[in-house]
This record gives C-alpha cells, sequence and structure tokens, in this order.
C-alpha cells in the first residue's frame, strides 16, 4: 500500500479509479490517492469513501483526515453535511479544522454558519479559517474578531486573518 501511495502521475490515479471500490486497505489507499490527486471526474469516487468511511469506522477514523482534505480540495459540495457531522462529531481537534477547511470550500452556508462556531475553537488553524470567513454582520462575529485581535495570547496568524477582515493593524485598540 505504501508503494502504491507513494506513485505519482495519472497512472496512479487510473489505477486508484479501478481500486477505490474494494473493501480492503488498498481500496482505503486507493480513497486517498484520489482524494489527493484525483479530479473533478473522482468526486463521486472520494465522496463515496468519505460516507463510507464515516458509517463503518465513525468520525474519528484516521483515513478521514485525506478524505476530508480531498473532499475539500475537489469543492464537493454534497459533503458539507458529511463534513458538518465530522466537525460536530470528532474527538480530534486536527480533524475538526481540516473539517473547517473543507466546509469553506464546500458549504455556500459556511460564512454564516460553521464559520460562527469556530471563531471559539480551541484549534488556531481553525479559528483562523473562520476569521478569513465568518460573516462580520454578525454582532457576534464582530464581537469575537474585536476580542482576537486584541488578545495578546491569540496566535500570530490568527490575529493576522482577523485584522484583515476588521481593518488592519490598529484593530487591536478598537
Amino acid at each position: 500500500m505504501t508503494a502504491f501511495e507513494r506513485m505519482c502521475g495519472a497512472d496512479a490515479v487510473d489505477r486508484a479509479r479501478g481500486w477505490i471500490h474494494r473493501p480492503d486497505a488498498l481500496g482505503a489507499s486507493a480513497a486517498g490517492v484520489l482524494a489527493c490527486r484525483g479530479g473533478t471526474r473522482d468526486t463521486d469516487l472520494v465522496l463515496g469513501a468519505l460516507r463510507e468511511t464515516v458509517r463503518a469506522e465513525g468520525p474519528d477514523a484516521r483515513r478521514l483526515w485525506t478524505l476530508v482534505d480531498g473532499a475539500g480540495r475537489l469543492g464537493i459540495v454534497c459533503a458539507a453535511p458529511v463534513l458538518r457531522h465530522v466537525y460536530r462529531e470528532t474527538a480530534s481537534s486536527q480533524l475538526r479544522g481540516r473539517a473547517a477547511k473543507a466546509l469553506a470550500a464546500t458549504d455556500p452556508s459556511y460564512a454564516t454558519g460553521f464559520a460562527v462556531e469556530c471563531l471559539w475553537d480551541c484549534e488556531e488553524t481553525t479559528r483562523e479559517i473562520a476569521a478569513l470567513h465568518a460573516e462580520t454582520g454578525d454582532a457576534r462575529v464582530a464581537e469575537r474578531l474585536r476580542r482576537l485581535a486584541a488578545d495578546p495570547a491569540e496566535e500570530a496568524e490568527v490575529q493576522t486573518a482577523v485584522r484583515s477582515r476588521i481593518g488592519g493593524a490598529d484593530a487591536a485598540t478598537r
């Protein structure tokens, strides 16, 4: 499996399309290859693997990381309900962050929905994604962005994202 996952080029992607339906480790590897390197024609295959992984292994399955990233990379809009489920149910803060990033790319309601919730996440990368996408017309969002900008303990990347949304470097003094 490891050798297959390291293969590059169209040949590996073509083989993955043929192997993705296998119920074994090779099928799981094929799903990962398509999530990382597949094209728009592979969206149904990646979506199917994402759904099946959540059903069979739950929202904390390690192989979800690649599939969640792939759903976002491929912009699979109909994956949003599964991604929201993963975000809500996983115990992994890192997987929550990946789901938030994928939702930003796939869920048209992300800016007014999950992005708002993500502003309070424990992972700085999740807060950063949320700060870049959350609808600033929401009073809760505007207040949270101001607090994040002024928080001396907040990560620099989060503060940069916040300040890009609320008006630059002087935002912390507002």
